[in-house]
């Protein structure tokens, strides 16, 4: 049932192997060491926040416009001529317009 590598066998058997006692502790320091790094804020360059600034504004300009979009169509359906937009005009003026 046992399916290891002879490789993986003979790293586990080093391992077990492996001296415990006070050379096995991290070195003085070590955790101040990662803890101060984990704190540590990445710096941000004016580049990418401008690059996240224009990508958000994308998509929001993609999200109003497919909603145009399907209000369009949906009113253009319901209605008798594809040229009247009067309710569409109504909605938007009493729902959304403040």
């Amino acid at each position: 049932m046992n399916h290891l590598t002879p490789e993986l066998k003979r790293l586990m058997r080093w391992a077990r192997e492996a001296p415990q006692g006070p050379q096995a502790d991290a070195p003085l320091g070590f955790s101040a060491h990662v803890v101060a790094q984990w704190n540590e804020e990445p710096s941000v360059s004016m580049f990418t926040v401008w690059q996240k600034a224009i990508w958000g504004s994308a998509w929001a300009a993609t999200v109003v416009i497919l909603l145009g979009v399907a209000l369009l169509t949906t009113e253009r359906i319901r209605s008798d001529s594809p040229y009247d937009f009067s309710s569409a005009y109504q909605m938007v003026a009493t729902e959304f317009v403040p």
